[in-house]
């Protein structure tokens, strides 16, 4: 097995194909495929299924993505300990849950790419906010941007800021006075959710039980960029984070922090030992924006 193996079967995985991720290289194609084949022969097993519309990638070829990252991020370190004058592509790989990929992650992402455009990030979505860690400890990811505290499962944290959720009501609603809304208040009220396993839905529900108040939930959402086109269109209230909350309050929607306060922790999160060149960046950059470096 060597680099140019793992490298050409990740740009496989990663663009869908041979002939994009051919393209992506700059090699032929039939040299990417002869190197994947090569790799599976070595490894005993089939990392894609080939199927008609294109390729799948197979039980084995899941489980060897987060290997084959961390091969490549270690000879990245060991290059550099060396101080080898090799290129090689720097790549960042982040997980983050959707609402935290909204804010901060989006502007910490781009203020970092400005600053080191010789950097690609990906950036991934755990299936459930709570399988995150996962794809961390697994290597699928170098780091993840996760609320805080996790399980204890031996990841070092960086602690980086607080999130908050505010409440976003339908344009014209009368919330009564005060700067913030009991929850006390949405005993009996029509809201909007996202889905069970997700820290938004888990904190307000969990908070909700504290104050013995009952809501009725009207719309599930998937999707959270959803939430705040529903609240405008009257369909109910619904929990956003601060800074959504803000931007909705532009389009009209009515918008209050909570009584009690709704609060969370958040930071990074990645496996114990060495980062990468462009991890350790992007911790670097992260502390500094969030005031905490």
């Amino acid at each position: 097995m060597d680099v140019r193996q793992v490298s050409y079967f990740l740009a496989v995985a990663e663009h869908g194909g041979f002939s994009r991720a051919a393209a992506a290289l700059d090699v032929a194609q039939p040299t990417l495929s002869q190197s994947v084949r090569a790799l599976e022969r070595e490894l005993g097993a089939e990392l894609f299924h080939r199927v008609s519309h294109g390729l799948l990638l197979s039980y084995a070829g899941r489980a060897f993505v987060g290997p084959a990252r961390q091969m490549l991020r270690g000879i990245t370190a060991a290059r550099e300990a060396v101080g080898s004058h090799e290129r090689s592509g720097h790549t960042l790989d982040l997980v983050t849950v959707p609402v935290l990929a909204a804010y901060p992650g989006a502007s910490l992402v781009g203020s970092f790419r400005r600053a080191k455009p010789d950097i690609v990030v990906r950036v991934d979505e755990p299936e459930t906010d709570d399988s995150l860690h996962i794809l961390v400890r697994h290597g699928h990811s170098e780091l993840g941007l996760a609320h805080l505290p996790l399980p204890h499962l031996g990841l070092h944290v960086v602690e980086l800021g607080v999130q908050e959720l505010w409440l976003a009501f339908p344009p014209g609603t009368d919330v009564g006075p005060g700067a913030a809304v009991p929850l006390a208040r949405l005993h009996g009220a029509d809201v909007l959710g996202v889905p069970r396993g997700s820290w938004q839905r888990d904190h307000v529900e969990r908070a909700l039980r504290e104050q013995g108040v009952r809501t009725r939930l009207v719309v599930e959402v998937a999707h959270r960029e959803a939430l705040v086109p529903l609240v405008l269109g009257g369909a109910g209230t619904a929990f956003v984070v601060r800074e959504t909350a803000h931007a909705a309050a532009s389009l009209g929607a009515v918008i209050r922090p909570v009584d009690p306060p709704l609060r969370q922790a958040y930071g990074l999160v990645h496996r114990p030992g060495p980062l990468s060149p462009a991890a350790r960046a992007f911790v670097a950059h992260a502390r500094a924006a969030c005031g905490t470096g």
